[in-house]
C-alpha cells in the first residue's frame, strides 16, 4: 500500500497543473458543504448542555392552522397533572422587566417568567446560590430573581457575593437568590435572557383556557421514548377535548425534542434546501475531476497497456488509478476544511439574532469527521468510472496508440458528455434556485404589508404589575401616554398598542361564530388578538374597509367590541357584511363593528397573509406591554422624555424607527441569499471550467481530423460550427433538464416561503440565458485553437 501511495503521489506531481486544478477545485466543493454542515448542526443539531438532553422535549399545542402553537395556563395546568410519561414539566414565558437602580436610568432588560420546576427540569443547577422553591412560585411570593450569567458579569462584575442583593424590579424590591451558569444562555432556544423571575399564576390565570401564550417544557421518564410519550399525549388532548369542548375539536399536542424544536418546520426546510443546493457545487466538482481523470486515463493508456502486457492484473491498475482519486480527494479535503475554517468566521458574524452572533461554527470532530467522509466518498465518486475504464483498456489498442495523440472509446466519450450535461443541469438548478429566492427576497421587500413601514417610528415598555395592578391604572396609562405623543414636534398621528407586526404575532385566542349555520359548539378556530387604543389602523396607515374605528367610548363599561381583518370576514361572512356579528365564546362575546385590511409581517417571508385577525379597544383588554407608536420623524430620546414625565422609573426598549427593525429582522435571509449566490457563482464557474475541458478534449482528439477538413479546404465558419455545435448541443440538454428541476424547486420554495413571489419562469429563462453564454465562451476558446491547427503538423502527427 505505501508503495502504491508513493507511485500515486509521483504521478501527481509529475502533472502538477492537474494536481492544483483538482485539489483547489474539490477544496472549494467540500469547503462550502463543510461550513454549511457546521450551520446545520448548530441550528439543528446543537449540543445541549443539559444532563441526558435527548429526553427533554417542547409541547406544542396544535390545532387545524397552526402545529406550533403556546399553550393556555389551564391547558398546561391540565397536561401536568393528567400526564403520565413525564418525570417534571416547566412552563416558561419571554418577559420584560424594568430595572431600576439608583444613580443610573432605568434600564429594561429581557427574561422569562418561569414556573418553579425548569431549573430542575433542565437538570442544570445554578452556579452561585439556589433555583426557584414552590412557595416562591406563588402569587405575592416571587419577589426573588437568578441572574443570567452574562448579566451578572456586565452588571455586577461576577461579584461572588450577588446573591442576598436587592434589585428595584417592576416597582417593586426583589432579592437575587442565584446565579444561572454560562450554558444556560442559548439565544436560540430561549432568546436573550438577563434574568428570570417565578412566574406565579393567578387563580384567575390557572382557570383560563382562551389565552394561549405560554411556552412549555417536560423530562421523559426513563425508558419512555419519544413515540411512546407522543401516543401519551395524544390520548391526553383527546380527553382533554371531551372534558372541555370549548378548546376545539381540532384541539392537540405535539411533541419535539428540545434540540430540533428550537427552529419552526420552515427554517428546518429552507436550511434543508440550502444543504441541498451547496451539495450541488460537490456534484458538479465530482463531474469536472471525473471528466479531467477520463482525459488523464486516455493519455496514459499506452502505459497501462504496457502495465497489463507486462503481467499486472486488472485490479492492480484500478487500485492504482482509484488510489490516485483517493489522495487528490483527500488533499482537497484537508484544504476544504481550512477554506471552511475561514468561511465558519463569516458565517457567525452574518447569522445573528437581535443584533447578536447566535451560531458557533467550529471545526469539532464531527464537522472534521464529516469533511473526512465526503472527501472519500468524493474520491470515489469521481474516481471509480475513469479507474475502472483504466483497468479494461484495450492492450493491443494502447501499445499500436503513438505518443501524439490520445484515444477514447465511445462509451467513455458517452460518459463525459453525460458528466457535462449533469453539469449543465445542476448548475442551472443551482443558478435558478438563487434567482429565485434573491428575487422574492426583493419583492418581499418591496411588497405592501397592509401597513406603512416607512416614517413610523416605535418603542416598546412595561407596566409593573406592583404599581399599575389593575387595568383602570393602564388604560389610563396608555391615554396620557398617547395624548403625550401626539403633541410632540414632527409628530403627525400616536397610538398605543400591545404589539406591532414586526415580525410575528403575540396573543392569540380561540374562537367561535355566534349563530352561524353549520357550525357547532366547540369547532374553534384561533385568531391573532392585539389590544390598540383609536386611531390606531390610521397611524399605522391601514384602511378601514367596513364600519367604524374605536373611539373613548369604547369603554370597559361597555359591550365588547372587536375589528376583524378583511380575510375574516370573507371566511365566515362571505358575500354579506360582518359589521354587527358577534364571534368569541359563548358568554363572552363580542360585536364586530369594523372590518380593516390584512396587515403581514414585512420581516418573514414564511407567513401568511390569511391569518385570522382581530383588534379589541386597549380600554377593554387592558395590557401591561405597550409599544408606541408615532408616525413622523421622532428621535427616540424624545419618546424617552414623553414616558420620563409619566413615570421616571420606566424604560423604553428598542426604540427607532419600524424600518430599521423590519432590516434587522431580514438580516439572516439577506445572509442565506448571499450563501446562496456563492454557491451559485461557484457553480457556474465550475460547470464552465468542465465544459470547457471536455470541449477542448474534444478538439485534441480530433486534431488531425480538423487538419484534414482544412487542407481539403474547409472554411474557419465549418470548424467553428463543428467544435461549437457540440459543446452547444450538450449545453441544450442539460439546460432543457435543468429547467424542469428549477421549475420544481421554484414550486417548493414558494410552499415553504410563501411570501417570497417571483416570477419564475422568467427567472429561469433568464438564468438559461446566461447560462448558455457562459458556455458559447467555454467552447469559443477550444473553437478558436482548433481552426489554428497546422495541417501539416497534424496530418505528420497522424501519420
Amino acid at each position: 500500500m505505501l508503495a502504491n501511495v508513493r507511485f500515486a503521489v509521483r504521478q501527481l506531481l509529475k502533472n502538477p497543473a492537474f494536481t492544483v486544478v483538482a485539489v483547489l477545485t474539490l477544496a472549494l466543493g467540500i469547503g462550502v458543504n463543510t461550513t454549511i454542515f457546521s450551520a446545520l448542526q448548530s441550528l439543528l443539531l446543537p449540543h445541549l448542555p443539559y444532563p441526558e438532553p435527548d429526553r427533554l422535549v417542547r409541547l406544542f399545542h396544535t390545532t387545524g392552522r397552526s402545529d406550533r402553537g403556546p399553550h393556555s395556563v389551564a391547558g398546561f395546568m391540565d397536561q401536568k397533572e393528567q400526564n403520565t410519561v413525564f418525570e417534571r414539566m416547566a412552563a416558561y414565558s419571554s418577559r420584560s422587566f424594568n430595572l431600576a437602580a439608583a444613580g443610573q436610568p432605568p434600564e429594561r432588560v429581557s427574561g422569562l417568567a418561569v414556573t418553579a420546576d425548569l431549573i430542575p427540569l433542565l437538570g442544570l443547577p445554578p452556579l452561585v446560590g439556589r433555583g426557584f422553591t414552590a412557595e416562591e412560585d406563588q402569587p405575592g411570593r416571587n419577589q426573588v430573581v437568578l441572574l443570567s450569567h452574562g448579566f451578572w458579569t456586565r452588571r455586577f462584575s461576577a461579584d461572588p457575593i450577588v446573591v442576598g442583593r436587592t434589585l428595584r424590579l417592576d416597582g417593586e424590591s426583589v432579592t437575587v437568590i442565584g446565579v444561572l451558569p454560562p450554558g444556560f444562555q442559548d439565544r436560540l432556544q430561549w432568546g436573550p435572557v438577563e434574568l428570570l423571575r417565578p412566574i406565579a399564576f393567578t387563580g384567575e390565570q390557572r382557570q383560563n383556557r382562551g389565552g394561549y401564550w405560554l411556552d412549555s417544557i417536560a423530562r421523559l421518564k426513563s425508558g419512555v421514548s419519544l413515540t411512546q410519550a407522543q401516543a401519551a399525549v395524544t390520548a391526553l388532548a383527546a380527553g382533554l377535548r371531551r372534558e372541555h369542548p370549548e378548546i376545539g375539536t381540532d384541539a392537540g399536542i405535539r411533541l419535539a425534542t428540545l434540540a430540533t424544536a428550537q427552529m419552526n418546520p420552515q427554517g428546518r426546510i429552507m436550511l434543508s434546501l440550502i444543504m441541498g443546493l451547496s451539495g450541488f457545487v460537490l456534484l458538479i466538482a465530482c463531474a469536472n475531476l471525473a471528466n479531467l481523470q477520463f482525459a488523464r486515463m486516455s493519455a496514459r493508456s499506452r502505459e497501462f497497456a504496457i502495465r497489463s502486457a507486462l503481467g499486472a492484473p486488472r485490479h492492480r491498475v484500478l487500485h492504482q488509478v482509484l488510489l490516485e482519486s483517493l489522495v487528490i480527494a483527500l488533499l482537497g479535503g484537508a484544504v476544504g476544511i481550512l477554506l471552511s475554517a475561514a468561511a465558519n468566521r463569516l458565517m457567525s458574524r452574518l447569522i445573528v439574532l437581535d443584533g447578536e452572533a447566535v451560531l458557533n461554527l467550529s471545526l469539532n470532530p464531527s464537522v472534521l469527521g464529516f469533511g473526512l467522509v465526503v472527501a472519500t466518498l468524493t474520491g470515489l465518486a469521481f474516481g471509480l468510472a475513469p479507474a475502472w475504464y483504466a483497468s479494461r483498456a484495450d492492450v493491443n489498442a494502447g501499445l499500436k496508440q503513438g505518443s501524439r495523440g490520445t484515444t477514447s472509446d465511445p462509451s467513455q466519450n458517452r460518459i463525459r458528455q453525460a458528466l457535462i450535461i449533469a453539469e449543465v443541469a445542476l448548475a442551472l438548478i443551482l443558478l435558478a434556485g438563487t434567482g429565485v429566492f434573491l428575487s422574492g427576497l426583493r419583492n418581499f421587500g418591496e411588497r405592501d404589508p397592509g401597513w406603512r413601514v416607512d416614517g413610523l417610528s416605535l418603542g416598546y415598555l412595561s407596566l409593573p404589575e406592583a404599581k399599575y395592578s389593575d387595568g383602570r391604572q393602564q388604560s389610563e396609562f396608555a391615554r396620557q401616554l398617547q395624548e403625550k405623543l401626539a403633541v410632540l414636534p414632527g409628530v403627525e398621528k400616536a397610538a398605543v398598542a400591545h404589539y406591532v407586526p414586526v415580525s410575528s404575532f403575540r396573543t392569540s385566542a380561540g374562537f367561535e361564530i355566534e349563530d352561524q349555520a353549520g357550525t357547532t359548539p366547540g369547532q374553534q378556530q384561533m385568531r391573532t388578538v392585539n389590544t390598540v387604543t383609536p386611531g390606531y389602523f390610521d397611524t399605522l396607515g391601514m384602511r378601514l374597509v367596513a364600519g367604524r374605528d374605536f373611539t373613548p367610548l369604547d369603554a370597559a363599561n361597555r359591550a365588547p367590541v372587536v375589528i376583524i381583518n378583511e380575510t375574516t370576514a370573507r371566511t365566515f361572512w362571505p358575500g354579506q357584511s360582518a359589521v354587527g356579528e358577534r364571534l368569541g365564546n359563548p358568554g363572552g362575546w363580542r360585536e364586530v363593528i369594523g372590518v380593516v385590511n390584512d396587515a403581514a409581517f414585512p420581516s418573514d417571508p414564511s407567513e401568511p397573509r390569511t391569518r385570522f385577525q382581530s383588534y379589541v379597544p386597549l380600554n377593554q383588554e387592558p395590557s401591561g406591554d405597550l409599544a408606541l407608536i408615532v408616525r413622523g420623524q421622532v428621535p427616540a430620546e424624545a419618546l424617552r422624555r414623553v414616558v420620563a414625565e409619566l413615570d421616571p422609573d420606566l424604560p423604553i426598549s428598542q426604540a427607532g424607527t419600524a424600518r430599521a427593525a423590519v432590516e434587522e429582522v431580514l438580516t439572516n435571509a439577506s445572509a442565506a441569499g448571499w450563501v446562496l449566490a456563492g454557491c451559485a457563482g461557484l457553480g457556474l464557474f465550475l460547470a464552465a471550467i468542465g465544459l470547457y475541458g471536455v470541449i477542448a478534449g474534444y478538439v485534441l482528439q480530433r486534431t488531425a481530423e480538423i487538419g484534414v477538413r482544412l487542407a481539403l479546404g474547409a472554411r474557419v465558419q465549418d470548424i467553428h460550427r463543428l467544435v461549437l455545435g457540440k459543446g452547444m448541443s450538450l449545453t441544450l440538454i442539460g439546460a432543457v433538464v435543468g429547467s424542469i428541476g428549477a421549475l420544481g424547486l421554484a414550486r417548493i420554495l414558494r410552499s415553504v416561503l410563501p411570501g417570497l413571489e417571483s416570477n419564475s419562469f422568467g427567472v429561469v429563462a433568464t438564468v438559461a440565458l446566461l447560462l448558455s453564454l457562459v458556455a458559447l465562451l467555454a467552447c469559443w476558446l477550444p473553437s478558436r485553437r482548433a481552426t489554428q491547427v497546422d495541417p501539416v503538423i497534424a496530418l505528420r502527427g497522424d501519420g
